[in-house]
């Protein structure tokens, strides 16, 4: 029979499966209203594509050829011609019946027909798992195992959520590490295909941040980066009606990693979006004072033919004339206001030259009149601070310049990143993270706001995963050595035998009574033998 023939036999076959269960359950919908309806008419259509999905899954697995290891290339002998492996399933549950085979160098199982349909590891069809991965990155496992038995009813337990939806996220978190060792190597982060929405002006905007995850032992600083394309169009500003680049789709990259290890993530994110290629000829870096942040930025960004231009956020530079203005006249004073009010207006026209002069007269005025020495006296120490952190950052508060060029000159951008893409799902109440958790978590979340989730699933993640992650080989149980015999003491010495010897027991008592036994003088036996 050809594959026509067994095609046409499977539809008629699933034809009368499901003339037998609707005949079966229409009694019950006939009696029910559109809600019950609908519920009785999911459970069948389950019951039904189920079954489709097992009958084609045969057929399929008729014309697979056995092959070699797909994680080492090894020969494969058989282990099992009829192995079946049960799954829980986006349109209903499956029973496949599939050849098993082992790796004879590695050890590995393989079924060529899961390669063929694309499963990994557990009990999910990669339908199902992309729904379960897709709310667990939204809300707690609990919650999630609630969200996927409304949506599609099925039911999956919170352990298998959070293996599921960790698991995928290793395999995100994995991806960019690789880019992470090919830029190591001297190689190209990703491939010419991997490069996503260039900015059509050649602007790509960088932002870098830090905030705190609640791991099991502590807080932990997580890092992250928003990279997006800048114009060429131009977006205004409803409140202060500036004209700047329009941001384009962002993309995002957190980590825990120590600040050189992720600068290498900020690089191949960046290398995602078009720098390294004609397509970006400027790179803007806008941060905050970190010093992390401005340490090794140029060693990265700053690629033959790439100018960057380093921006200190607005705001975080009005933090620390607000910090003297509070410290000198106040805290939230009208004296504090009044001097600190026109001094953000030159800052945000001229630069930084007009407030360094006004801190530095400061700091004169209130040395004169110092009563303690300056390490005790508070307004000093944030005079002193303010005009360490403009003469420092000078270069990158010339807000003049860059509003000329209708550049971002505020990071506010990588702060909501890190609210939305890290701390919404990551500061639930009562949250504790491992730190590989919430590293894998956060890998699958950005990825999505990324914009990459449909691509990320056509690449068939789940079997990336067995090859990436192999399971443990499991040993062989040693069988258990024969018992040894009982050890046999050697006899005693003769001259110690006596003394090391139980004393012997009574002879036996004689079969036949004694010539003296009181037996024997009976009478009776005398007159008897007469």
């Amino acid at each position: 029979m050809d594959r026509a023939d067994l095609s046409a036999a499977i539809i008629q076959e699933m034809g009368a499966v499901f003339m037998a269960a609707l005949t079966e359950a229409l009694p019950k919908v006939l009696a029910s209203d559109l809600a019950a309806m609908e519920q009785q008419l999911r459970a069948l259509s389950r019951r039904v594509c189920g079954a489709v999905v097992e009958r084609v899954s045969a057929l399929q697995a008729a014309g697979l050829e056995r092959g070699v290891c797909p994680g080492c290339g090894g020969h494969l002998h058989s282990v099992d011609p009829d192995r079946t492996r049960h799954l829980q399933g986006l349109v209903g549950d499956y029973t496949l019946r599939r050849a098993y085979y082992q790796c004879v160098a590695c050890g590995q199982g393989h079924a060529p027909l899961d390669a063929r349909l694309g499963l990994g590891a557990g009990t999910l069809s990669p339908g199902l798992l992309r729904v379960v991965c897709r709310e667990g990155i939204e809300g707690s496992f609990e919650d999630t195992t609630e969200r996927v038995a409304e949506a599609v009813g099925v039911t999956v337990s919170d352990e298998v959520v959070r293996r599921m939806t960790e698991g995928l996220g290793a395999v995100a978190e994995a991806e960019v590490q690789a880019a992470i060792v090919r830029v190591q190597r001297g190689q190209p982060a990703w491939s010419a295909d991997a490069v996503v929405d260039p900015p059509p002006s050649g602007v790509l905007a960088v932002e870098v941040d830090g905030l705190y995850v609640h791991r099991d032992d502590g807080w932990h600083e997580m890092k992250v980066v928003t990279v997006a394309p800048l114009g060429p169009g131009v977006a205004v500003d409803p409140d202060t009606g500036r004209a700047r680049l329009a941001w384009g789709r962002a993309s995002y990259g957190a980590g825990f990693e120590a600040a050189e290890d992720f600068w290498y993530r900020v690089y191949v994110e960046a290398c995602r979006r078009g720098l390294g290629t004609p397509a970006v000829h400027t790179v803007v870096l806008l941060g905050d004072a970190a010093e992390w942040i401005w340490h090794a930025a140029r060693a990265f960004l700053a690629l033959p033919g790439v100018a960057v231009v380093e921006i200190l956020d607005l705001y975080h530079a009005y933090e620390y004339l607000w910090a003297v203005g509070n410290a000198v006249f106040g805290a939230e004073t009208p004296a504090a206001a009044a001097w600190v009010a026109p001094l953000k207006t030159r800052l945000y026209a001229d630069g930084a030259a007009p407030v360094r002069a006004a801190l530095e007269a400061l700091l004169a005025t209130l040395s004169a009149a110092a009563p303690v020495p300056a390490a005790e006296n508070g307004p000093l120490l944030a005079v002193h601070r303010a005009l360490e952190y403009v003469t420092t950052h000078a270069a990158r508060l010339d807000y003049p310049a860059f509003v000329a060029r209708q550049l971002p000159i505020g990071s506010g951008a990588v702060e909501s990143a890190g609210k939305s893409v890290i701390q919404a799902r990551t500061k639930g109440a009562g949250m504790r993270w491992s730190g590989a958790g919430a590293q894998q978590v956060v890998a699958l979340r950005a990825l999505h706001r990324s914009g990459r989730w449909a691509a990320f699933w056509q690449a068939q993640p789940q079997r990336a995963r067995l090859l990436l992650f192999p399971r443990q080989r499991r040993p062989r149980p040693t069988p258990a050595p024969p018992p040894a015999p009982p050890r046999q003491e050697p006899p005693a010495p003769a001259a110690d035998r006596g003394a090391a010897t139980a004393p012997l027991p009574p002879p036996p008592r004689p079969l036949r009574p004694a010539p003296d036994h009181p037996w024997r003088r009976l009478p009776i036996g005398r007159a008897r033998s007469a």
